[in-house]
């Protein structure tokens, strides 16, 4: 059993710690009173879509872990070269720092999805994490749960069986994100 005691955040529903054993790895767990299927259903999207996005998502480990607070996901620690925190792409729009590296890796990994049908619905800009290298910047996106999980009734859930509608709001979806990026969409 692990027991997790350095909290790096905590979001909606679950809470990601250091790994107390491995200075690359972090280790999320869902809050009190929260679904575990969600770490169920995170790890199998993981494993659905990992040869296709590669370096655009963090790395799983196969199983869940048994830790003081539950079961955890055990995932890769996106940290720069100098072991800093890795930041998420929004600090990178306050500062006044993307850069044609940064935004050809998001049209790229856009590109991606749109390619091969894989529908992911929530762009907003703290899931985006900017690894720096030595070899430059990389580019992470870190909500796999959002994956074919659209949640306003108004397509009634007709995006699961027609993929040109998924298409459509993730498009839609995207340019959005472009908008608060103060960007053009170039799809």
């Amino acid at each position: 059993m692990l027991y997790l005691t350095k909290l790096i955040s905590r979001g909606g529903t679950r809470e990601c710690y250091y790994h107390p054993q491995n200075q690359n790895l972090c280790i999320k767990v869902m809050q009190a009173g929260k679904p575990l299927s969600s770490l169920f259903h995170e790890l199998k999207i993981y494993q659905q879509v990992h040869s296709i996005l590669g370096s655009f998502i963090c790395h799983y480990s196969p199983t869940l872990v048994e830790t003081d607070k539950g079961l955890g996901l055990e995932c890769e620690l996106i940290s720069d070269s100098n072991n800093q925190p890795s930041q998420p792409i929004l600090s990178y729009v306050i500062q006044h720092r993307l850069n044609e590296a940064i935004l050809s890796q998001l049209q790229e990994f856009f590109s991606l999805l749109i390619k091969n049908n894989i529908f992911f619905y929530d762009f907003n800009l703290m899931n985006f994490v900017i690894k720096q290298t030595d070899s430059g910047p990389r580019l992470i996106y870190i909500d796999m749960k959002s994956y074919r999980r659209y949640k306003p009734w108004t397509y009634l859930g007709l995006e699961k069986f027609i993929p040109s509608l998924a298409q459509h709001i993730m498009k839609r979806r995207i340019k959005s994100m472009y908008q608060k990026l103060g960007l053009p969409s170039p799809f």
